[in-house]
């Protein structure tokens, strides 16, 4: 019985060392649990990709959204609404919107000003303006300053003339001076005689206040504010007997005789329109009269277009590029040019402009802070 019993616990150790194996290794451990099937991966096996755009992408411009009023402040007519027209079309062409021009040269242009700066910023206002007008913030006629960020974001600049761009100081052709320093002869032998147009808040306003300062002739002659088209019509009938036209304008009426050329404030010759070139040759130039003590004669301010404060910056350039491609137009260019002068179109970046604003606005807080000093 015990021979028995010793033979069964025999086999039973031996079938258990069977089951070990003879490396002395232990069992494989049961297969993990298979996770369940993703219904949405890819047959080859890679990650689907992820179509969440990213965080900061911003949607795309469409502009205009709405009907686009542009302001001009200046009278139908005006070489700077004959510009905005022009700009107009080509942006109706362009963009296919609806875009309506208001003028208003009410107060020098401060009524368009202040509509411009409490209109919406979203690009359906604009203002279609000249650097220059930054002048009316200083003389007082506008009540906010074209230049502050606060009011107006600057977009692009205009259509205008090339810069620099000069100034024509006229008369009357039997006028009893032929010249600024015979002028200002006559104006000290005859005080309070001379009458002097002066358009608020443009270019022509400080290069006649430039050089009737430097001459020290100011508080001699009699100043008249009026608009472009009244300073025009007073040269034209003898009523206003010194005024500043610009480089498109001035020399039409020189070369027909109307008119008498006194100064062309450029430091160098060189003109777009060959017909002009014999008027404006005859015309002295700021290194003619004056010895360098005078350049900001010499004005390099473009013409802008401007919105309300606060316009999206990715906006502002989209308008921008959208304004500056009507190079790339030949018709549209052709117009340009058939404005007269040396009108053109000179893209700048949105950043460009607004810095040539910026030192715009720094010249003329000088300038202006002299005329008072």
């Amino acid at each position: 019985m015990k021979k028995s019993i010793a033979v069964i616990l025999a086999l039973v150790m031996l079938l258990a060392l069977c089951a070990c194996g003879d490396n002395g290794s232990t069992a494989p451990a049961p297969a993990a649990t298979p996770a369940p099937a993703d219904n949405n991966a890819p047959a080859n096996g890679n990650a689907p990709a992820d179509n969440t755009p990213p965080a900061d992408d911003k949607p795309e411009i469409s502009w205009p959204a709405d009907t686009v009023t542009v302001y001009v402040p200046a009278d139908v007519g005006a070489p700077l609404d004959l510009a905005t027209r022009v700009l107009v079309d080509w942006l109706t062409e362009k963009t296919g919107g609806t875009f309506v021009v208001e003028n208003d040269a009410a107060g020098g242009g401060a009524r368009a000003a202040n509509l411009t700066a409490q209109g919406e910023n979203d690009g359906t206002v604009l203002m279609s303006c000249g650097c220059g007008q930054i002048i009316s913030a200083y003389n007082g006629s506008w009540e906010i300053n074209l230049a502050d960020p606060e009011y107006f974001s600057v977009i692009a600049p205009n259509i205008g003339l090339a810069l620099p761009s000069g100034g024509v100081f006229v008369t009357q052709p039997d006028a009893p001076y032929n010249s600024i320093p015979e002028l200002v002869e006559y104006v000290e032998a005859n005080p309070n005689t001379v009458t002097v147009a002066v358009v608020m808040g443009t270019p022509h306003e400080v290069r006649l206040k430039l050089i009737t300062e430097h001459y020290g002739i100011s508080d001699k002659v009699r100043w008249v504010s009026c608009t472009n088209n009244d300073a025009l019509t007073g040269l034209l009938g003898g009523t206003i007997n010194l005024g500043c036209l610009t480089e498109t304008v001035g020399p039409q009426y020189v070369a027909d005789g109307s008119l008498k050329g006194l100064l062309n404030s450029r430091t160098e010759r060189g003109y777009a329109d060959d017909e002009l070139k014999e008027a404006l040759d005859s015309i002295p130039i700021v290194p003619d009269i004056i010895d360098g003590d005078c350049e900001d004669l010499v004005i390099a301010w473009p013409m802008l277009v401007v919105g309300p404060a606060g316009m999206d910056d990715e906006l502002c350039r989209y308008i921008n590029d959208c304004i500056a491609d009507i190079v790339n137009s030949e018709e549209y260019m052709e117009r340009v040019y058939g404005l007269g002068g040396t009108n053109t179109y000179q893209p700048m970046t949105v950043e460009e402009i607004r810095q040539v604003v910026a030192d715009a606005d720094a010249q003329l807080a000088e300038i202006w802070a002299n005329f008072e000093s």
